[in-house]
């Protein structure tokens, strides 16, 4: 219940952090995206720590950080945080959340065995959003930042690809192509 509730929370965020990026507000979306972080490890240490896991917390907990993603990383582009070619980057980050979901809902029992290099590409992603979002003068280094979590996103997505490659099988139709108009149904 506790696990779900911190979830709930983060989504209730996300429209406040957008506004606070677009209204450029840099410490408020700093206050809000840190906050909804810290919901994020918070949920996930309450719920294995105390046995509160559920495949909708697990569910509700994924939807709620991809979501975290889209919005920030959204309110950046919408703000001109990324110019020129660096719009590619969250571009990037945002394209691999949806890949990696579709790939996620397309393989049996749909559970993923996370490679070594997701950890790193969080913190790089998280830290980078942040030195963007902070008033401070940060924003190149936020965005090599930024980039390296796009590059580790790159390689993730190959490894996943590869682990949901044998899963992807076509049926003897599927590979025939359409039936003639008027057969088949």
């Amino acid at each position: 219940m506790l696990p779900n509730l911190l979830t709930a929370l983060r989504l209730l965020a996300l429209p406040f952090l957008a506004w606070a990026v677009m209204a450029d507000a840099g410490w408020a979306a700093l206050a809000l995206f840190l906050g909804a972080g810290l919901t994020d490890v918070l949920d996930g240490w309450i719920a294995r720590r105390f046995g509160l896991t559920s495949a909708f917390g697990a569910m509700f907990d994924l939807l709620a950080d991809r979501l975290l993603t889209l919005v920030s990383l959204g309110a950046l582009m919408a703000a001109g945080a990324f110019p020129g070619a660096w719009i590619v980057v969250p571009l990037l980050l945002i394209a691999r959340n949806f890949f990696v979901a579709g790939l996620q809902q397309a393989q049996p029992g749909r559970d993923f065995n996370y490679p070594l290099l997701e950890h790193p590409k969080i913190a790089l992603n998280f830290l980078g959003v942040s030195l963007l979002l902070a008033p401070i003068g940060s924003e190149p280094v936020g965005l090599w930042v930024l980039a390296a979590s796009a590059a580790l996103s790159v390689v993730t997505v190959t490894i996943y690809a590869r682990r949901a490659a044998s899963h992807f099988t076509f049926s003897q139709r599927e590979k025939e192509g359409p039936a003639p108009k008027g057969v088949g149904g």
